[in-house]
């Protein structure tokens, strides 16, 4: 909530105390009214101005006395009611956190308020305990009744009264304000008033505290006719008492019996709400009356109804999701799997349309890199199939990084070579990328062989790189069983790179012509001369990277 639109509500707790002192005002002018009446049993012949202190310190206690402990009890309250007022001047700002002091202190505010006024008029009677005997010589019953039963009377009217004032104001303008976050339910410090309570106080304040005060005016009265009169005194004050008891213990049973109809619902639909807080979605209240309380427990009804379909659908979703969730994750690990085997064009390619990916077979400029182990024929004589699979699976996981880091995809695998496709930058750009890689790999495996020195025999990479047009995409194969798809790039440039490969030994790494053209500024490069290569038409140049000699120039590709 903004706290423009609750501030002012708020200011409604300075009004509490000016609302008490109206409240013990009225209480005390009925009182006056009683007295002026000359309603008041028979005092011996006495000095009047004895009883003077006694009464004006009775006025001011009632009056003042329950009007600053409502100040100092809900100071609190004001301090904070007022920072909150003036931090929403002009400006739509969230309401600041209420502290939990002036929670528990506004809402015990309508008993509070009224105990304060109890026992001001409880007080009063102190003094007159002390004046009395020493006004009077002998004090009777009427006269006990008068000045101590008379207060007693007026301030359980007051209380009452301040108890409703407060309740009101505090339930309209304040409490629904304040209590917007705060946990009511299980809150020892904060008190509460039930319905039976506020019944109880209604029937104080309209039934027996007014009733009371005829019987004991009556006897009062009663008390002051002489005998002649020929009046049965006696008798007609206790009429009069027995019809005031009468019907006071009458309204105090109805009220009872409209507490329990009231309160025993509300009291269910608590406890009904406090299973459906357990997500016990199953509760109903029973239709019992044709009144508010009824609409309220038809409400209730409907909501716990619509709640549990709610969580119902909810759980199926959930499990839905659930299950989707489970999907999505073997997908995602066949696809990690599947990765492994798939080169990084192709992955890419699918990602950006799935349906349709471009895989069909174009003219692209690419540099194609074969390497080769060499022996591997006779190393897998020497060693177990195994440990030969083993060492193979090292020597080209040493390798993958700087494939990947060069932009190389790893198009084809055999028992003992590697095909790599280098397309992502400009011709010169791939296939300086191809001819670092192809020294990375040469670096990696002169310091395998001094690792597993005696171990095995040392590892030789034959590697062949070309570059020119090559027709790269998908070759679908058809067959009865379904549909096979292989990615990879064909012509003449792929077989030249695969032949100098075969021609390289003792781990050479041989280019074509073209490649050492657009390489030539960056590597020293040794010429070979013309050879003739197997399943090669002519006779084509051929070139050296030399392995223990630096670059010349910038490697960077462009």
């Amino acid at each position: 909530m903004k706290s423009q639109q609750s501030s002012p509500k708020l200011i409604w707790v300075l009004w509490l105390p000016p609302l008490v002192l109206l409240a013990n005002l009225a209480v005390l002018g009925l009182t006056i009214a009683y007295s002026s009446l000359n309603l008041r049993p028979y005092t011996p012949p006495h000095d009047p101005y004895q009883l003077y202190a006694a009464r004006l310190a009775g006025l001011y206690l009632v009056v003042l006395l329950p009007v600053a402990a409502s100040v100092v009890y809900l100071w609190p309250v004001f301090i904070w009611a007022r920072r909150a007022a003036k931090q929403s001047v002009g400006v739509e700002v969230t309401r600041p956190e209420t502290p939990e002091t002036v929670l528990i202190r506004a809402g015990n505010s309508p008993v509070s308020l009224a105990v304060f006024s109890l026992l001001s008029w409880v007080l009063l009677n102190v003094p007159l305990l002390f004046r009395l005997p020493q006004v009077f010589e002998v004090i009777t019953v009427g006269m006990w009744a008068h000045f101590i039963v008379r207060p007693f009377l007026a301030g359980l009217i007051a209380a009452a009264a301040v108890f409703f004032i407060a309740d009101f104001v505090c339930r309209t303008r304040v409490w629904p304000t304040l209590f917007q976050n705060f946990q009511i339910q299980g809150n020892r410090r904060l008190w509460k008033i039930r319905v039976f309570h506020r019944l109880f106080l209604l029937w104080l304040a309209i039934s027996f505290l007014p009733l009371c005060a005829v019987a004991m005016t009556a006897f009062l009265r009663m008390d002051l006719l002489p005998p002649e009169a020929g009046v049965p005194a006696p008798r007609v004050m206790w009429v009069i008492i027995l019809i005031g008891a009468t019907a006071a213990l009458g309204g105090a049973v109805l009220a009872w019996l409209l507490s329990r109809s009231i309160s025993q619902p509300l009291r269910r639909l608590e406890a009904l709400m406090a299973r459906l807080r357990e997500r016990d979605f199953s509760v109903r209240e029973q239709v019992g009356s044709t009144d508010e309380i009824a609409t309220l427990a038809e409400g209730f009804n409907l909501m716990t109804e619509r709640i549990s379909e709610s969580y119902a659908a909810l759980e199926t979703r959930n499990r839905e999701l659930t299950e989707a969730l489970k999907r999505v994750a073997f997908l995602e690990s066949v696809k990690r799997g599947l990765d492994r085997f798939v080169p990084e064009a192709v992955r890419k390619a699918i990602e950006e349309n799935p349906e349709e990916p471009a895989l069909r077979k174009i003219q692209k400029d690419v540099t194609v890199l074969f390497l080769d182990i060499e022996g591997y024929t006779k190393l897998s004589e020497e060693l177990a199939g195994e440990e030969l699979s083993s060492l193979i699976e090292r020597y080209f996981s040493l390798f993958l990084p700087d494939i990947q880091a060069e932009g190389g995809d790893i198009n084809e695998t055999t028992g003992d070579g590697l095909m790599m496709i280098f397309q992502r930058m400009s011709g010169e750009g791939h296939a300086v990328s191809a001819v670092r890689t192809a020294l990375a790999i040469h670096e990696k495996t002169t310091i395998a062989n001094q690792e597993d020195q005696g171990l095995h025999p040392p590892i030789f990479v034959n590697i062949g790189i070309s570059s020119g047009h090559c027709d790269v995409g998908s070759i679908r194969l058809h067959s009865i069983a379904g549909e096979r798809w292989t990615f990879t790039a064909t012509g003449p440039v792929t077989n030249l790179a695969s032949r100098l490969g075969d021609y390289a030994d003792h781990g050479q790494i041989l280019l074509s012509s073209e490649t050492a053209r657009r390489a030539h500024g960056h590597f020293n490069l040794q010429s070979l001369g013309v050879v003739t290569l197997k399943n090669v038409s002519r006779p084509l140049e051929v070139w050296e990277v030399p392995v223990d000699n630096p670059p010349a120039g910038n490697t960077e590709p462009t």
